[in-house]
């Protein structure tokens, strides 16, 4: 019989023993955080395992763990000591507690930390957590100095902490790209139980993932079962290429057995270091017809003001527009400043190629609307048809009839019927703005300004081949 809820939190609380249970060669600086702006009131611990070999001169690796730490630093002193691994500075992170005056526990942010599907966790290690350890010394006087690649980088998690390892990679491949998770709540706990679908649809991220989970996890009639989750992420980071191993193994909602395999997940986590994990190849059909293999993400512009829009204008150029200003960008980032009136589109309509039908984006939805094109110009049969995982921003058609819609979760895109056949990633995550020139698409993600060259493009030339039912 699958394990209650109930017996894990004993599982979780036997994984959390105190550092000073093991025998390490290493230094712990502890310290307590408190004021984060991204999760206000909270106070937690943190523990900074540091290496002896570590010469506090260059940054080291970094290993950060959401769940416990004690049991992991024996490994890490033999495989650094042993060369099977750099030189790796572990961070290990409590979930934030809000307590009052008297120091009661009014309210538990583990959850709410850890199982959540955005960055928001991402942006706590980045700009709150790492920057607090890089502010202490080991009792010798080593300053702490940590990488900055994402090949230099590692999170663990078990249990809500193993779905939060992986969403932080996931999130930002370009801050982790190796990944092991144990017993993950890739369950419906806070949308979890949407990754598998997401990762199949999403073109494939440099990160390297390994699973690990027990055949008698947890079940629930509420959230489902965490055992059969996990299958389902390992066959969806299989079809979408990644590199991805796994240990399924025997037991209960525990950490036990991702700690006996630690040594050998360590060394292949680390496989090939300092080489970045190969972005893989996707099996879907989808994006294959979309992206031209070897094609990535360009940067051409930095610094792009809040609010600036992209609209199409040629097959060679778009307009950038931020307020009253207007240019010319072209494929290789020149800009020049546009003259004279120049109509710009309604960046929240797209109509049909041919022009049989307009869609029409609604502000703080997840639906995008349909319309049917009547011959004395009339909007008729209106309907929610564009289904989204995440509300719709600019839309866009290209010229096979599939929209593209800007988002947090990327640019979403959606075949003739609706649905969303695979999202096109970009390095800052949400894309506030997008634009077709020729068969090169343009997107701004968190200031910078990319662009992309596509097998499809945005230029109608009529009514595109139906699809019909699909």
């Amino acid at each position: 019989m699958k394990q209650s809820i109930a017996a894990v939190v004993i599982s979780l609380c036997l994984a959390i023993l105190p550092f000073e249970a093991m025998a390490y060669n290493g230094e712990v600086v502890k310290f307590k955080m408190h004021d984060s702006q991204i999760y206000p009131g909270t106070v937690r611990n943190i523990s900074v395992y540091v290496p002896k070999e570590y010469d506090g001169k260059s940054p080291a690796c970094l290993w950060v763990s959401m769940s416990g730490g004690s049991f992991m630093l024996d490994t890490l002193d033999k495989l650094i000591a042993d060369g099977e691994i750099p030189v790796i500075i572990g961070v290990f992170v409590s979930p934030g507690q809000i307590r009052d005056a008297e120091g009661n526990v009014v309210r538990y942010n583990r959850s709410n930390e850890l199982d959540r599907m955005d960055g928001r966790y991402a942006e706590f290690l980045e700009t709150e957590v790492l920057p607090e350890v890089c502010k202490r010394k080991t009792t010798d006087g080593r300053a702490i100095k940590i990488s900055e690649r994402a090949t230099d980088r590692a999170i663990y998690g078990n249990s809500s902490g193993g779905i939060c390892a992986f969403n932080v990679a996931w999130q930002r491949p370009d801050l982790f790209s190796r990944v092991y998770t144990s017993c993950g709540t890739f369950v419906s706990f806070r949308g979890g139980d949407q990754y598998p679908a997401l990762v199949r649809k999403c073109e494939p991220r440099p990160i390297r993932v390994f699973l690990q989970d027990n055949d008698q996890d947890t079940w629930n009639p509420l959230f489902g079962s965490w055992f059969e989750y996990n299958e389902l992420m390992l066959s969806a980071l299989q079809f979408a290429g990644y590199e991805v191993r796994h240990s399924w193994d025997k037991g209960g909602h525990s950490s036990k057995n991702a700690r006996a395999i630690m040594p050998d997940v360590l060394r292949w986590l680390f496989e090939g270091w300092p080489e970045l994990p190969k972005k893989g190849k996707s099996q879907s059909k989808t994006v294959a017809s979309i992206l031209v293999e070897g094609e990535e993400w360009r940067c051409i512009g930095e610094n792009i003001a809040d609010g600036a829009m992209l609209h199409p204008y040629s097959e060679e150029k778009v307009v950038l527009q931020s307020g009253k200003t207007k240019v010319f960008v072209t494929t290789d980032g020149t800009r020049t400043k546009a003259k004279g009136k120049i109509e710009l589109s309604d960046p929240y309509t797209a109509v049909y190629p041919g022009g049989t039908h307009t869609a029409k984006r609604v502000e703080g939805s997840r639906w995008v609307w349909d319309y049917i094109n009547t011959p004395d110009g009339k909007l008729a049969h209106g309907q929610e048809f564009y289904f989204l995982y995440a509300n719709a921003g600019q839309i866009l058609y290209d010229a096979s009839g599939y929209l593209y819609v800007a988002s947090t979760v990327g640019i979403q895109v959606c075949d003739q019927n609706e649905r969303v056949r695979t999202i096109l990633s970009l390095p800052g995550g949400t894309v506030e703005t997008i634009a077709f020139a020729g068969n090169h698409l343009f997107a701004v993600s968190k200031g910078r300004l990319y662009v992309r060259k596509l097998l499809r493009s945005g230029t109608h030339n009529g009514l595109p081949k139906s699809e019909r039912q699909g």
